[in-house]
């Protein structure tokens, strides 16, 4: 009879497991990278050669075309609101396009670009992760024709790049592991984190945990894992398996992951964060408490902001500049994380 009783708490939890990973959009092609802007969702629909957009705070979202007729695309960036995106495979260029734009006609940026798979912003600067040539390289977008410069070299098959305040986490492909470059160094050496990975395709970050899609299991078991960054020697946890083929679009959004597989976009719900899994603050806001505004200090150039409840929901979201003030009117009276892209995280009281 024990054996029958270990045999059913073994079910459950498998089911368990399973069961909080749920079919988000359905009857998609080859999704590939995911961008979060506040509550929209911006995903690369690969074999639609499209790219779609999905608001997060519809309780019935339907897919809204964004751009199509463009082929091969890998990798998402958002500068403000022009939106950046890659091309691999004979076209081979990195374009932009304006959200505000209803009808965008996409702006080359640079072409006979190989192997760019994903993109993403620190400051003004626009970071490459060349899968095929084993680098990351940067440029300045703003710059007509802009040079191309090397970040760090021999950095097998880099796939996934996420930015946790002046580090960037990146997941390479063949080597199964993550590494870390600080961007602030004048001279950037790769480090790694964790490793004994299976094909890591995916990054993205909630406070100290970083989420990794692994698209190296057997049929049916890939994974989705996480890390703790703060830790020395962090350790991988499974948070959920039994995925098919993950791919690069990872996103975080009240709580909830998104994260994309073979023909849809799958969610799962994630526990509340606690304050200790915050980054330390660095940036300074003042006056803190506030009732009315907050004013940023020890910014170089204008970033996007976040500012997230305890709980983990994206409250409000602009671009915010040195010594320019952040309406926290509308908040109720607690603890909030003021998150700015390429900086840390800062808490914030509203009294």
């Amino acid at each position: 009879m024990k054996y029958f009783y270990s045999f059913l708490l073994l079910l459950f939890i498998s089911i368990n497991v399973h069961a909080q990973a749920t079919d988000f959009i359905t009857g998609l092609n080859d999704p590939q990278d995911m961008l979060l802007d506040g509550n929209m969702l911006y995903v690369i629909e690969a074999d639609s050669n499209r790219i779609i957009k999905i608001d997060l705070s519809d309780p019935n979202p339907v897919p809204e075309i964004v751009i199509s007729s463009l082929p091969v695309m890998r990798g998402l960036a958002l500068h403000g609101t022009d939106l950046y995106f890659s091309q691999l495979n004979g076209q081979n260029k990195i374009s932009r396009i304006d959200l505000l734009d209803p009808n965008p006609t996409p702006e080359i940026i640079l072409e006979d670009f190989t192997s760019a798979q994903d993109l993403i912003f620190y400051g003004d600067e626009l970071y490459i992760a060349k899968f095929g040539s084993h680098k990351i390289v940067k440029i300045d977008p703003s710059i007509p024709n802009p040079p191309i410069i090397d970040v760090v070299t021999d950095f097998e098959t880099p796939i996934a790049m996420e930015l946790v305040g002046d580090d960037l986490y990146v997941a390479t492909y063949v080597s199964d592991k993550i590494s870390k470059i600080d961007l602030t160094d004048p001279n950037p050496a790769a480090v790694d984190v964790v490793s004994n990975l299976l094909l890591p395709v995916g990054l993205v970050h909630r406070g100290n945990e970083l989420y990794i899609a692994e698209a190296g299991q057997s049929i049916g078991q890939d994974r989705v894992s996480k890390i703790d960054i703060t830790s020395s020697n962090p350790t991988r946890i499974t948070v959920v398996d039994g995925l098919y083929n993950p791919t690069k679009g990872m996103e975080i959004y009240d709580n909830v992951l998104y994260f994309s597989e073979n023909f849809k976009i799958s969610s799962f719900g994630l526990p509340p964060l606690s304050i200790d899994d915050f980054a330390s603050e660095k940036i300074t806001v003042h006056p803190n408490p506030s009732s009315d505004f907050i004013e940023i200090s020890g910014l170089t150039e204008p970033v996007n902001y976040k500012v997230y409840s305890v709980s983990g929901a994206v409250l409000e979201t602009g671009v915010v500049a040195e010594n320019e003030n952040i309406n926290v009117q509308s908040l109720s009276a607690g603890t909030y994380f003021l998150v700015l892209d390429g900086r840390e995280t800062v808490k914030i009281v509203k009294k």
